[in-house]
């Protein structure tokens, strides 16, 4: 007995274009229920129930983002679940990585759970738990990391605070690697990096700041990368944020090493200068490096060897308010997150191929999920943009709890007109 599609939908005139499935071509998207039924022409007695005329746009994959923090549970103020998914699908996010420092932090089962629920209820995009490495993210004991794999948890990771030393990453890796779970490691000395704020320069001098230089992450990396060969975790650095990071994964990569890597959107578009003007925006982790730094991890995107992700960091307006090295750290990325990249591509300094891949089929495939593609049969995660188009947010029309967004009252390229996931449309602009 066939059973009865409970929707359809044909995306008319659009512009298909992904990368990975050598896609570049004004073609017709049909979507039955969640999948797509076919590329080009109509399967035999399809009715689309809904049309969308996608003329003059393009049609990409939806969007991945590896690194978000959603603020919920435990920090209402700066945001919710609900808010910032339906900032992410704004932006054509289809599915989104959260952090595990919410308060209680996510390394139990319960609360897993807990966040899986309040995104599917808020129904924007779907929400892969990172789970927190160690208990408490408190850098002692290991997690259940069982029990948070078993609930959901798409990786483990101890997001920016320090292990009590490197025994018990080795035992973190090790058990990992044994129940096959992907590691989420920001690499950061804190010894070498003590109270600093901005990156170690001329201008963090003049500044009168201490600085973070970049021996903090490079010499935390190299631990990483050793204790991951040792071990055999598959490892994914977080947020790269400098030249010689980047060449050492790269180095580690020639040498067989399964490791994987991102940069924040944030470190492409922004460097230490940028902190010239006590401007608490750019207080930040990781912290904005140098240009030379801005440049190479440019090229990383555009060579395959990053996939961009958000670091969405939403505060409320009295985390900012404070002197730049006292106010929180962090800004409020996911309104803003696709517009910034489409301004990259138009500027020419990422192809259009690169962002398109950084931000779909490389993130799922260092996650190892079925998405960020267009394919018959694949999940009907799309997103329709006008890159001819461009839009200001401002703190009215952000949907995001966090106001901290760099890009207020900038007039941004691309505009995304409509997300679609699982095959239902999330947001139409």
């Amino acid at each position: 007995m066939k059973i009865q599609p409970q929707h359809t939908i044909c995306i008319q005139g659009g512009h298909v274009f992904d990368p990975s499935e050598n896609l570049d071509a004004i073609m017709d998207v049909y979507i039955e229920n969640d999948c797509i039924v076919a590329l080009g022409k109509a399967p035999e007695g399809f009715k689309a129930e809904e049309t969308i005329n996608a003329k003059g746009k393009m049609i990409f994959p939806g969007f991945i983002d590896t690194n978000a923090f959603l603020s919920e549970p435990g920090f209402t103020q700066k945001g919710t679940i609900n808010s910032e998914t339906q900032a992410a699908a704004q932006s054509g996010i289809t599915t989104l990585c959260c952090t595990p420092n919410s308060k209680p932090v996510l390394d139990s089962s319960a609360q897993v759970t807990l966040v899986q629920d309040k995104a599917k209820q808020a129904g924007f995009c779907k929400v892969l738990p990172i789970g927190a490495l160690t208990a408490g993210l408190n850098g002692e004991q290991l997690s259940n990391m069982h029990g948070l794999k078993e609930a959901g948890c798409i990786a483990l990771s101890n997001q920016e605070t320090s292990f009590k030393d490197g025994h018990v990453i080795k035992q973190c890796y090790h058990y990992a690697a044994g129940f096959g779970i992907t590691v989420m490691a920001t690499p950061l000395d804190p010894a070498l990096a003590q109270d600093g704020c901005m990156h170690e320069s001329a201008t963090s001098t003049q500044l009168g700041f201490a600085g973070i230089g970049e021996s903090a992450e490079t010499t935390a990396l190299a631990q990483h990368l050793i204790l991951a060969e040792e071990t055999g975790v598959k490892l994914h650095i977080s947020r790269v944020s400098s030249q010689r990071a980047l060449d050492m994964i790269n180095a580690a990569k020639r040498n067989g090493l399964n490791v994987t890597a991102d940069v924040a959107l944030g470190n492409l578009i922004f460097n230490a200068e940028d902190c010239a003007g006590y401007n608490s925006l750019m207080h930040v982790t990781p912290v904005y490096r140098s240009k030379q730094d801005q440049t190479a991890l440019i090229n990383g995107v555009n060579k395959g060897e990053l996939s961009i992700c958000s670091n969405h960091l939403p505060q409320d307006i009295a985390s900012k308010m404070a002197p730049f090295a006292a106010s929180e750290k962090g800004i409020s990325v996911l309104d803003s997150f696709s517009s910034v990249i489409f301004s990259l591509v138009k500027n020419k300094q990422l192809t259009l191929e690169a962002a398109i891949a950084s931000i779909s089929s490389l993130p799922a495939k260092q996650l190892n999920i079925a998405a960020g593609v267009i394919k018959v049969e694949a999940a009907a995660d799309l997103c329709i943009v006008d890159l001819d188009a461009s839009i200001t947010h401002t703190e009215s029309n952000m949907v995001s709890g966090g106001k901290n967004n760099p890009w207020l009252d900038q007039p941004l390229s691309g505009k995304v007109t409509h997300t679609i996931n699982n095959g239902h449309i999330v947001y139409q602009s």
